[in-house]
């Protein structure tokens, strides 16, 4: 069962409100979704231009004047889904058991759990494959230096996302430690591109489509699977398991995305 976990301060209402009473904040929410939609379905090329037409704005420095810059106005489309996914996964993180008695189901759960019910919450979404499309950009193995956003709410989700991924590294302890992170990488890129399909075949009707609740279920047992898989870089020697090279991993900073 999906929960969701926010309260009253989540980004999209602070943006709102930031832009005053009236029509200005209606235009800037128009914006926001007329963004998300046409970049989730079209890529980060669509002109400004189409953006504005299909907020139905009229003046062609709309994005301009609410958001001072198109990279801006990706960054709001981001924080208004970062924050109720950060909160939720804050949640499910201080109800985790300690270190010996947590298990990789409840970890992953932490991780896929504030995603789905994130796409739950904003119906028709577009945020999985607005994630999986600037995911795509980022090298695929992550670092403990993370580089913050600048704004302080995304901040903030950075630091949330990367705990849990700390965390989840950790549990895999009995790995070599570039595997461990592979392992974790891999996992996060894979229940990425899988949360989008979803989201791309239940909006073109596709046949057969499971109900979300029930596609995150099978997607949580895949990537528990993928996590809890022996290990090829093992081998068993006299006195048991002992860990060989594995191709190194590579430093990099975690992408300042909800994956």
């Amino acid at each position: 069962m999906l929960e969701y976990v926010t309260d009253s301060s989540s980004a999209g209402t602070r943006a709102s409100h930031s832009a005053g009473p009236g029509r200005p904040a209606e235009g800037r929410l128009r914006l926001l979704a007329a963004a998300e939609q046409l970049f989730a379905t079209r890529g980060l090329g669509v002109p400004n231009s189409e953006i504005v037409a299909a907020a139905g704005q009229h003046n062609r420095s709309a994005i301009t004047y609410h958001f001072a810059s198109r990279a801006a106005l990706i960054d709001a489309v981001c924080e208004r889904h970062e924050g109720p996914i950060a909160q939720h996964r804050r949640h499910l993180i201080a109800r985790l058991p300690g270190p010996g008695d947590r298990s990789t189901r409840q970890l992953v759960q932490a991780h896929i759990q504030p995603l789905a019910t994130e796409m739950l919450r904003r119906t028709p979404s577009h945020w999985a494959r607005l994630s999986e499309l600037l995911l795509a950009d980022q090298p695929l193995r992550f670092g403990r230096d993370i580089e913050f956003s600048l704004h302080s709410r995304r901040q903030r989700a950075d630091a949330v996302l990367a705990e849990l991924l700390d965390l989840m590294v950790a549990h895999l302890s009995h790995l070599p430690e570039p595997e461990a992170v592979g392992r974790v990488a891999l996992t996060v890129r894979f229940a990425s591109s899988a949360l989008a399909r979803w989201e791309r075949d239940s909006q073109a009707g596709a046949d057969a489509v499971a109900p979300l609740a029930s596609f995150t279920l099978i997607l949580t047992d895949l990537a528990v699977a993928m996590l809890d898989a022996p290990s090829s870089c093992l081998v068993t020697g006299a006195g048991g398991p002992e860990p060989k090279p594995c191709p190194p991993g590579r430093a990099v900073t975690v992408p300042s995305r909800s994956w």
